[in-house]
């Protein structure tokens, strides 16, 4: 098998939303400050502080990020993250233009590939890398398509965009539509195009943590060889 890490590495200022706050760590305490504790060959030991967003780098949405009363993170089903999954690729779209339901089909039907139910569909809209100019501006996905994708009755969306949704539309119809109806949002994924099927299996756990409006995840995609 192969591994595809699909995860946004996470780092000292790192900001994967202007609306949201960067990530900052330091030290909690240094070797060097604790091996007074200890005995050799215990030269003491180190630990980080980190503050970040429940958003920050590639994380997956629950519905209370967008729904009053919704689930939180700690409340979304573990078999909701992992399981099969398909890449839709359609970065060869003007970045300007949102993903639409002919797109999606159009794609679809040029590798031969079908949405199952209970499937986790991944999107590669964006064509460059991560924060590449014009990155944060690029269209996400339309009402009608995330309609379309949560009639197959999938599990998750995910995309390697900052934001599921156009940011300037503030109606935010993709994610009011998909985490409406308890479909996860995973968002900054990264390494789509080093995938190198469209049929695999996806694992992107979130952290158990009461209340979270989302979660930072570790994303993989696992290819049979």
């Amino acid at each position: 098998m192969k591994i595809v890490d699909l995860t946004l590495p996470l780092r000292e200022g790192l900001l994967t939303n202007p609306t949201h706050p960067k990530t900052i760590t330091t030290d909690h305490v240094t070797h060097w400050f604790t091996a007074p504790r200890y005995k050799l060959p215990c030269k003491g030991y180190a630990s980080k502080l980190m503050m970040i967003s429940d958003h920050i780098g590639t994380h997956l949405d629950a519905p209370l990020h967008f729904i009053e009363g919704g689930k939180s993170i700690d409340e979304v089903k573990l078999e909701d993250t992992l399981g099969d999954a398909i890449l839709i690729d359609v970065s060869g779209k003007p970045v300007d233009r949102p993903v639409d339901v002919p797109m999606l089909e159009k794609q679809l039907a040029e590798t031969g590939t079908e949405i199952r139910r209970g499937d986790i569909v991944l999107l590669r809209v964006w064509p460059g890398e991560w924060n590449s100019a014009g990155f944060f501006q690029a269209a996400g996905i339309t009402l009608a398509a995330s309609r379309w994708l949560a009639d197959k009755e999938i599990k998750c969306v995910g995309l390697n965009l900052a934001n599921a949704d156009t940011g300037s539309d503030m109606q935010r119809p993709c994610h009011m539509e998909l985490l409406g109806r308890g479909v996860g949002i995973i968002e900054n994924l990264v390494n789509l195009d080093k995938l190198t099927k469209t049929r695999f299996f996806f694992i992107g756990l979130p952290l158990n943590i009461a209340g979270l409006t989302a979660s930072p995840i570790r994303a993989i995609a696992v290819e049979e060889m």
